[in-house]
Formats: structure tokens, sequence, C-alpha cells
């Protein structure tokens, strides 16, 4: 016979992600409607205008490891302190190491993305610069 501890976590598992799927078909829902008021609104003022010809855009998840404007502030810390070029991986580890999160091949390829981001755009502002591109990444 099962475990009825085990049998109780496991309904109610099952309870949390019905519910999940219902909370998000009425968003579904909602969206549609949105959609197609929308719809509806382009083509009072442009009637021949064709719908299916507008593309999706790409819904892009938050950046979990930084809250708005802390990850520029991290990696500027981060050089600062260093006060030596660092690789992006090196800005990686010392970003995770910071927030005590664990360093897994697949997080630490994550989070160096979320950099490797976040570097481009503060190159773009002029404030850090590359100083010797090698074989494991840029040095800023």
């Amino acid at each position: 016979m099962a475990e009825s501890h085990v049998v109780t976590r496991l309904v109610a598992k099952r309870a949390e992600l019905a519910g999940l799927i219902d909370h998000h078909r009425k968003e579904i829902e909602r969206i549609g409607d949105d959609l197609r008021h929308v719809d509806a609104t382009i083509k009072v003022f442009a009637p021949d205008m064709n719908l299916r010809t507008v593309r999706a855009k790409e819904h892009r998840r938050r950046n979990s490891y930084f809250a708005p404007g802390e990850g520029p502030r991290t990696i500027l810390g981060a050089l600062r302190i260093a006060g030596q070029p660092l690789t992006t991986r090196e800005v990686t580890e010392r970003a995770m190491a910071e927030r005590g999160i664990e360093l897994t091949p697949e997080r630490i390829d994550a989070m160096q993305k979320s950099i490797a981001i976040i570097i481009k755009k503060l190159l773009g502002k002029k404030l850090i610069r590359i100083v010797a591109v090698d074989k494991n990444g840029m040095r800023s």
C-alpha cells in the first residue's frame, strides 16, 4: 500500500498544477479578447490592412539574476574592485559568488549570457572598453 503522506503530497501537487492550467487558460482567453479588440480598432483606421502579415513579437523573460539597473552596477563594481581587465567569465563567476549562486555549468552559461548582453550595452555607452580578446572571451 502506498505511503499516505506521499499520496497526500502528490494530490496537492496535482491540484496545484490543475489550478495553474485553469489560470493560464483564463489568461489566454482574456488576452485573446484584447487582441480581437485591437484588431477591430486597427480595421476602423486601416480597413485594407492584412493583419495576418503582422508578426507576433517574441515574449522575453525578464532576467532573473539582476533587478533593473543592478547588472551594470555589478559589472562595473567587479571591474573597479579587480583593478585590471577581466574576462566575461571572470565577471560572471564574481557576480555569482557575490550572490551566493552555485557555480554549475548550466548556471554559469545562463548568467554569462546575461552579463555579455549587459557588457555590450555598457560598451555602447562607452562606460567600459575591450582591451583584448582571447580565445576564452573578451577582457573589458
